[in-house]
């Protein structure tokens, strides 16, 4: 659900996370994919309580610059999104030059969850990719200005690569990033601070393999943060924050028609 960079479940496909936003908008049909996961995971933190989740991704190319994502995952109920069923995305994003392989794009991402009041928001997007051969690089920005939603602002920096095995089906990943914001002086913005940071500022990190089997896709990754589990297990008030935070090996499957 997210083309800034591997984020959560890997949703879409893979080489779209990668590939140049002006690449793909040249390809004029629309690209959707449907995945499976044993636990929905962004940032680091999972979003669907622990549980094994689904996720569909669209991409339609709107002009040979401007692209826009629309997903759709479920959330299991989970504590952090308070509750919600499905958290939908809206992604429209737009390349603003590539060269000598480096493509630099910006975009706007806005987070709605079905089934929960008042916990929806919005992010400004940034990328810089390079691709060359097998290999990609990818590096993000992520910016949440002040929102009641998450409890104050929210900033998140990545950075992610990733290489094709040549004369294989498999791919290679992994990367990671820091979160970081303010926070609003209230009671309520201190409890929803934690559904993005539940320790505050914090690191993530992530590895991969895919293996791809025509229109099939199967992947193992790992995902672990620098979070005090500790810390957060003694937080008496448990409202918008699970104990689903630390290091965790999980297993997609990802269909594209």
């Amino acid at each position: 659900m997210n083309r800034t960079l591997i984020p959560a479940a890997l949703p879409a496909a893979f080489a779209a996370l990668f590939t140049p936003a002006a690449s793909q908008a040249q390809t004029a049909s629309p690209s959707v994919s449907i995945e499976a996961t044993t636990d929905l995971r962004e940032r680091g933190l999972s979003w669907s309580g622990g549980k094994a989740a689904m996720s569909a991704e669209a991409t339609l190319p709107v002009s040979p610059a401007v692209t826009v994502d629309l997903g759709a995952a479920t959330l299991r109920d989970s504590a952090r999104h308070g509750g919600a069923d499905i958290g939908l995305t809206l992604s429209p994003e737009i390349a603003l030059f590539s060269t000598g392989g480096w493509t630099l794009s910006a975009g706007a991402k806005g987070h709605v969850f079905v089934g929960a009041s008042g916990l929806s928001y919005a992010e400004a997007t940034s990328t810089l990719a390079y691709a060359i051969g097998p290999a990609q690089l990818a590096f993000g920005a992520s910016f949440a200005p002040s929102q009641k939603a998450i409890g104050g602002s929210d900033l998140y920096l990545e950075g992610n690569a990733a290489i094709g095995v040549p004369g294989t089906a498999l791919t290679l990943y992994g990367g990671g990033g820091y979160s970081t914001g303010s926070t609003r002086d209230t009671a309520l913005a201190a409890e929803r601070v934690r559904r993005l940071r539940p320790d505050g500022s914090y690191w993530d990190y992530y590895v991969g393999a895919e293996h791809q089997m025509d229109r099939l896709a199967l992947g193992l990754r790992y995902t672990g943060t620098s979070i005090d589990q500790d810390r957060v297990a003694a937080i008496s008030d448990r409202r918008y924050l699970d104990r689903h935070t630390g290091s965790r090996i999980s297993a997609y499957l990802r269909f594209t028609p």
